[in-house]
């Protein structure tokens, strides 16, 4: 059996059944490979020679094993006494003299390859780069979609043959100077670049940054300038530490828990092999100068700015220097890290790397060739097939061949494919993701067919998918093509391929344009939402150009049957139609419907005619109105006066909204490249990845609670007692019942996590079997990840709770056993407030409210199916100020408020204050009324109605995470413009 994938993934229990023999190269071998090659092209003579020696030595060490062997078979074979055979004497005395010889010209052959060795080692820095570059394209096989989390990196495979193309193009085409040290360097530039380039075409626009970061890190590895441990610190920074076991911030009113953890594991860091241990006293500098750190945190652009204490001492350190000022970066201020690694990249690779660039279809098509397809890459709302066609007529190969993919296609597709083999036509394969199969043929037909004509060409356009065959990928030469980014290009892209002057033109009524304007301007901005995550829609609808075709023409009909014939138009229609069937088909989550028709509701009324409408309602120098005229002229011009870089005010949020997309894609990446570390130790610290990982193991099982014992617990949960004015001790008590249940649920956790340790610590040492799942354990662990089994059982159902790095959830775990055991132990009259992010199952505690609450009114005789969840925001800051337990429900408090600020001392909503994304909320009383009372409490939905606000367990909201929703007074301004800033609450902050 033999595999073509790079880098294939056996586990242990199969290694172990069968012998698998390794053919992948390693970084090792490839440079020896490269070296040999550059040779074989720069020095040929000097190559040459070399093979020559080797060939040589192999045949003067054969022959002295010859003569050796001769004379032992001459001295086995000879009787009598030896010194009286004068023929054996001769021939000894022969093998002598021809042994000497032999090694004669062994030991200049020695010499004669030292010679040549010590030239050879002066090209070998351009094998090392050449070895590393390809090593980084492999890794880019790792990424994923962050958004719908399809294995992009599939589609990124390189064979090493398309590699070495790029090898061979860059020693040919670099600059020829001399001495061999200038050349050597002229070779390493052009290469790198020319790697970069390659790749680049073929990588969406979210993973470029990235793969220039992997390549500047890799090579100042490589060169000795950093070492594994600097970068892994870069990558996690203190996402391994537990807070609980730390000495507590005394910053806490500027810096959070977080970057606290990344200033401690900071100052435990040395950096570059000489181990400096720069920062090793920035926790008393923080003290001495918070007045110049505080400044320095709160720059718009602290990558730019002097370090306080420390910018002498980074200057002076001239190779480590622009990584130290990274890593600062990325552990206080995580929202510049995307500009702080375009910097670094420009100081240790050049600026060229960081500049846009793009490849033509012309420069695409003379790379290609018959046997080498064109792939393209799509993402949603491209095409590339008006661009073959443009190039088709500059080559007079149009009208081409297109075949749009799809069932019963195949043979279709064969036909035209087998009938321009010959006649040297080209062929265009549209949406391949449809046709699977027939790409593995495709596969077979090029690599197999003995002749195709020269001008045959094919391009093929697929989306992601891992199901495309390996070998077409190793074929292809990989374009990506992407729509531009941002509100203007999504509204030139829409009024140039989607809008022209015949659409214009089909209402004769001035309100059908602005209409059409208004529509188009509403598709680019829920399309460009997407951007900032969760706060901006909390599933990212993949919106397309069918959608709003799909809502002009419904406009289009609605006003021919309304102002067209003299009826008013009725704008309850279309909000509904665009906001919840258009486009509203696609929105699954209630939320995000209710941000949809908000939208519409604001855009879509009377006010959009008059002449003062903007569609932003903030004051701005620019003003987005709505064109006036009767040409398409008209309205491009407008569309290039709209600025080119997008206020999240536009978009109805807050301005710290774009640190909220800056933290998402930092995150993003840094998590990705994690994944493409080798997980081995320091050589300079001499700890392997075992060594480490067990070190680790043990610090986590000493964290680990002790375990609950369930017949304990149940014994000591019957003699709690229940609320204060209702008689139930007990599992009588919904509260007790849900007490016993969340402990069952944290000693499964315990149980889990301390095995699952243990297991570990076992297999590293050899005592049990290593099994593929211990194996991603140890990863996990090596990374600061949590391991999957301790947040999810084997149906992937959540078990506990979600956090990004392992010593985040080892203090998630401390405190909810904390609270647990204190309820357990001292009943309700010390819960005075109950820490809601604590438990696994927050509805239930809800839940128990309510039915707690009903059984208070019984004489009233409430039920319970009558009764809702009531929420009142207090002015307390923090649970410790409570003194008194209320009368009826709970207090709860962890909650924290995204996408604006809660007024305490007025009990109001109000604009989140720069750079805060999130604030933690007042106490809050959570009880239970009747549905009646509820709505006499709330009246329905006016300008100055409180917002009905979504608390989410975590800050990714679906409504698998919706805990329940309270209502917060929205002050001086109209709940839709919260909901456009999208407000809400979480339970547990990244």
């Amino acid at each position: 059996m033999t595999s073509r994938l790079p880098n294939p993934h056996f586990s242990p229990e199969l290694s172990a059944k069968t012998t698998v023999i390794d053919f992948t190269v390693t970084l090792r071998g490839l440079e020896q490979q490269l070296l040999g090659r550059v040779l074989n092209m720069e020095q040929r003579a000097l190559e040459e020679m070399l093979i020559q020696l080797k060939e040589d030595a192999t045949t003067n060490t054969k022959s002295l094993h010859t003569l050796g062997k001769q004379l032992l078979d001459r001295l086995s074979s000879s009787k009598g006494n030896l010194l009286d055979d004068t023929e054996l004497i001769e021939v000894l005395a022969s093998t002598k003299a021809k042994a000497k010889e032999v090694e004669g010209k062994l030991d200049e052959a020695r010499q004669r390859t030292l010679e040549i060795d010590e030239k050879r080692e002066q090209f070998r820095p351009v094998a090392t780069r050449g070895s590393l570059m390809y090593f980084n394209m492999t890794d880019m096989v790792l990424v994923s979609n962050p958004i719908t989390l399809q294995p992009s990196g599939w589609m990124y495979s390189c064979s090493l043959d398309q590699f070495l193309e790029q090898f061979d193009h860059s020693v040919k085409n670099s600059d020829k100077v001399q001495p061999t040290v200038k050349r050597v360097d002229k070779i390493i530039d052009f290469l790198t670049y020319q790697v970069y380039r390659y790749m680049n075409r073929g990588l969406f626009e979210r993973d470029k940054m990235m793969f220039r970061l992997m390549v500047a890190l890799k090579i100042s590895v490589v060169n000795g300038e950093l070492t594994s441990d600097d970068v892994m610190l870069f990558l996690k920074a203190g996402g391994s530490l537990d807070k609980n076991t730390e000495k507590p911030c005394p910053y806490s009113k500027w810096i959070n828990e977080k970057v606290w953890l990344n200033i401690i594991q900071l100052t435990r860091h040395g950096f570059g092999r000489e181990q400096v241990p720069l920062f090793r006293d920035l926790t008393e500098l923080l003290g001495r100068n918070d007045i110049g750190w505080r400044r320095w945190l709160d720059e718009g652009e602290p990558e730019n700015c002097p370090i306080p204490e420390y910018e002498d001492r980074i200057v002076m350190q001239r190779t480590l220097g622009p990584f130290i000022r990274l890593v600062l970066v990325r552990s206080l201020r995580e929202d510049r890290v995307g500009i702080a690694c375009a910097q670094y990249i420009d100081r240790q690779l050049g600026a060229r790397f960081t500049a846009p660039v793009s490849d033509t279809i012309f420069e695409v098509y003379q790379e290609s060739s018959a046997r080498k397809p064109v792939l393209y890459l799509l993402s949603a709302g491209t095409d590339p097939t008006n661009m073959i066609d443009e190039l088709a007529k500059r080559k007079k190969k149009f009208p081409t061949d297109k075949v749009s993919m799809g069932e019963g296609q195949e043979k279709v597709a064969r036909e035209k494919n087998n009938a321009a083999f010959i006649t040297g036509g080209w062929l265009v394969l549209q949406n391949c993701h449809l046709g699977i199969n027939y790409m593995n043929e495709v596969e077979e037909t090029i690599i197999r067919m003995p002749e195709i004509h020269a001008d045959y060409r094919l391009w093929v356009t697929c989306e992601i998918t891992s199901r495309f065959p390996i070998g077409l990928l190793h074929l292809c030469i990989k374009v990506t093509q992407e729509p531009p980014a941002g509100l203007k290009a999504s509204l030139h892209r829409t009024y140039t391929t989607m809008v022209t002057q015949e659409t214009l033109d089909k209402v004769d009524h001035e309100k059908w344009r602005a209409l059409l304007y208004a529509i188009a301007f509403l598709h680019s901005i829920v399309q460009e939402r997407r951007k900032f995550g969760a706060i901006g829609w909390c599933v990212p609808y993949e919106f397309n150009n069918s959608d709003l075709d799909a809502s002009l023409l419904f406009l289009e009909k609605h006003l021919s049957s309304t102002i067209m014939v003299g009826i008013p138009l009725s704008w309850n229609t279309i909000q509904y139609m665009v906001a919840e069937v258009q486009y509203g088909g696609r929105i699954t989550d209630d939320l995000d419907r209710e941000l949809f028709i908000t939208y519409a509701a604001k855009w879509l009324c009377d006010d959009m005619f008059r002449p003062s409408f903007n569609f932003n309602s903030y004051s701005a120098e620019y003003g987005y109105k709505i064109p006036d005229g009767l040409e398409m002229s008209v309205y491009r011009d407008h569309i290039e006066n709209i600025p080119p870089v997008d206020s999240p005010l536009i978009f109805g949020l807050h301005p710290n909204a774009d640190i909220t997309y800056r933290l998402k894609e930092a995150s993003e990446m840094l998590t990705t490249i994690i994944e493409t570390q080798p997980k081995d130790g320091n050589a300079s610290v001499g700890k392997s990845m075992d060594e480490k990982v067990r070190e680790e193991a043990l610090e986590l099982l000493e964290k680990v609670p002790p375990e609950l014992v369930e017949e304990v617990f149940r014994a000591q949960v019957q003699k709690l007692r229940g609320p204060p004015r209702i008689d139930e001790r007990g599992f009588k008590a919904p509260l007790n019942i849900f007490l016993f249940q969340e402990l069952q649920r944290l000693q499964n956790i315990i149980f889990i996590v301390r095995s699952n340790l243990d297991n570990l610590v076992l297999a590293i040492e050899g005592v049990v079997v290593m099994t593929v799942d211990l194996l991603e354990d140890s990863n996990c662990v090596f990374d600061g990840r949590v391991p999957k089994k301790w947040t999810h059982d084997a149906s992937g159902a959540e078990i506990s709770w979600l956090l990004p790095t392992i010593g985040g959830w080892c203090t998630g775990l401390t405190d909810r056993y904390t609270q647990l055991n204190t309820w357990l132990e001292y009943g309700r009259k010390e819960m005075k407030s109950y820490w809601i992010t604590g438990f696994t199952n927050a509805q239930g505690f809800l839940t128990g409210i309510r039915q707690e609450v009903t059984r208070l009114h019984k004489k009233d005789q409430w039920a319970l199916d009558d009764v809702v969840t009531h929420t009142e925001v207090l002015t307390l800051e923090s649970p410790d100020r409570v003194r008194e337990l209320p009368d009826e429900g709970q207090n709860i408090h962890g909650l924290s408020i995204e996408g604006a600020r809660w007024n305490r001392s007025e009990g109001k909503l109000e604009e989140s204050e720069p750079k805060k994304l999130q604030l933690a909320m007042p106490v809050i009383h959570v009880t239970a009324v009747e549905v009646k009372m509820w709505k006499v409490m709330n009246p329905a939905p006016g300008p100055f109605s409180p917002l009905n606000a979504a608390v989410y367990k975590y800050p990714r909201r679906n409504d698998r995470y919706l805990i329940f929703r309270l209502l917060l007074r929205s002050g001086e301004h109209h709940p839709h413009h919260w909901k456009l800033r999208g407000v809400c609450l979480v339970a547990q902050v990244d």
